[in-house]
Formats: structure tokens, sequence, C-alpha cells
């Protein structure tokens, strides 16, 4: 297994034993959702709204943008409703993850001007790794969900969504794909792997972070319940 390979499985296995410890804690389960919800509003999606207004793009990209953005606001209405019926509060995006963010855009500035299409490309590319990471972190979660408690409401939004994801990273790549000229290859490889290195950087890190809130929040007392009139 090649140095990728190891980062992902260390990451896999890290995330897959904070989502065991959550099972049983609303407060715990309350962290991740929340995590998911902060992807879902996220850079992705600004970015996307950001190109569907910023300029004129063919109807068949049009629809697939604007289709797209619809599914990201149901998917954050559905943890949203989760959240509250979990009794949590949406919280803003951590700060580790936001720098991350910003040097994703920062570092992909550069290839705004490398493709005819327009900075779409850019904004494609980026999208289609980001939604193919989210696909492997939610079939995790719903993995563990389906082995321990596959009833739960949590496992049924996990599901709705994942299906959405699926076709998305699938989608976007596409898209990409089609826009970008033959002449353009190159440069177009250069950027998914530059896309492709930020999104793995500071994997265990974020993991073991990730892992760490989780099971403190985990360890929290479930209150009791209140006792009958």
């Amino acid at each position: 297994m090649d140095l990728v390979g190891l980062q992902r499985a260390a990451v896999d296995a890290i995330k897959r034993d904070a989502i065991e410890l959550s099972v049983a804690s609303p407060h715990a389960e309350s962290y991740i959702l929340g995590e998911y919800l902060w992807s879902e509003e996220g850079a992705e999606r600004s970015a996307l709204q950001r190109a569907l207004a910023g300029s004129t793009h063919e109807p068949w990209l049009a629809k697939l943008i604007g289709a797209q953005l619809a599914d990201e606001r149901r998917h954050a209405q559905l943890l949203r409703d989760r959240l509250a019926e979990l009794g949590a509060v949406p919280r803003a995006a951590p700060a580790l993850a936001q720098a991350k963010l910003w040097w994703l855009e920062r570092a992909c500035a550069r290839y705004c001007d490398a493709f005819a299409a327009g900075p779409i490309v850019v904004v494609l590319a980026a999208a289609a790794q980001l939604e193919a990471t989210g696909v492997r972190m939610l079939r995790r979660h719903l993995d563990v969900l389906e082995a321990r408690a596959a009833g739960s409401p949590t496992a049924a939004v996990i599901r709705a969504i994942l299906v959405d994801e699926k076709r998305h990273a699938a989608s976007c790549a596409a898209a990409a794909e089609r826009l970008v000229r033959d002449d353009e290859r190159e440069a177009f490889s250069e950027l998914r792997a530059r896309v492709a290195r930020i999104d793995r950087a500071f994997g265990v890190t974020l993991a073991l972070r990730y892992w760490c809130i989780v099971a403190a929040r985990a360890a929290v007392p479930r209150a009791p319940a209140p006792e009958a009139a």
C-alpha cells in the first residue's frame, strides 16, 4: 500500500471508531451531523453559486449546477431538522477546516485563466474531489449505522444524502472533463492533482481532532428522562 493508501486507511479507522462511539450518544452524534451540515453549506456551495451567477453557461451546465445547489439546500434542511430533533444548535466551521479551504482556493487561483471555459473548470474539479471525499465519509457512517442502528432517523438522513452525493461526484467530474480542450489536458491533470493533495492535507490530524471531540462528547452522561407527573 502506498503512502496515500496508508493515510486513507488511517483516517478511515480513526473516524470509523469515532462514529461507533457516537451511536449511543445524541451529544456526539450532533457534532458529526454539524460537520456534515457545514460541508453542505460551505465553500463548495458558495463557489457553485458564484459560478452560476457570475457568467453565462451552456444550458446543460446551468441545469447541472442549479440541480446540485437545490440538492445541497435540501440536504442542509434534512440535517438541520435532525439536529433540531437532537436538541442541537448548528455551529460555525472549525478554524482548521476553514484554513484548508482557504488554502485550496488560493492554490487553485492560478488555474482560473488556464481554460477556455473559464474558472468553472476549477470549481467543478474541486467540487468533484470534495464530493468524492464526502461519499466516502457518508458511506463509512452509514456502514456503522447499518450494523448498529439501521432503523435510526440519522441512518435515513445519511442514506438519502448519499444517493445524491454519488451522483454529484460523477456529474461534476464528467462536466469538467467535457469543458476541457485537448490542449488543456496537462493543466487539468495538474489542477486535479493539486486539489487532491490539498484535500488529503492534515487528514490524520483532522481525523484525530474529530475522534477526540466525538469521544469527549460521547463520555458526557445522557440527561435523565423527566419523571412522569
